[in-house]
């Protein structure tokens, strides 16, 4: 049972091998090193140290990956830490 909930605690990030061109994009961008390339040069998605950032989703340029959006509960955890590192950064004011 607790393998059940450990899988459902782990993020969920989807490649779309089809519409990806093994460029490496996405690897390169991920700051937690999640995302490793086959031999042919597919990404492939540590779950264990992905943080769903969405940084490989926004920078794929094929749209080949989606990331499963963060709970409510997340993002306020998350919100203050993400704040900090963009100082020096235009806002909105909200």
């Amino acid at each position: 049972m607790h393998a059940t909930s450990k899988k459902k605690d782990l993020p969920e990030v989807d490649i779309y091998k089809a519409w990806c061109k093994a460029c490496g994009i996405c690897a390169a961008f991920c700051p937690t090193g999640a995302i490793s390339r086959d031999e042919a040069g597919y990404p492939h998605v540590d779950p264990e140290k992905c943080i769903r950032c969405g940084w490989c989703e926004i920078r794929c340029p094929d749209f080949a990956i989606t990331v499963e959006k963060k709970n409510e509960e997340e993002r306020k955890v998350m919100e203050p830490l993400e704040k900090e590192g963009t100082e020096g950064t235009l806002t909105t004011g909200k």
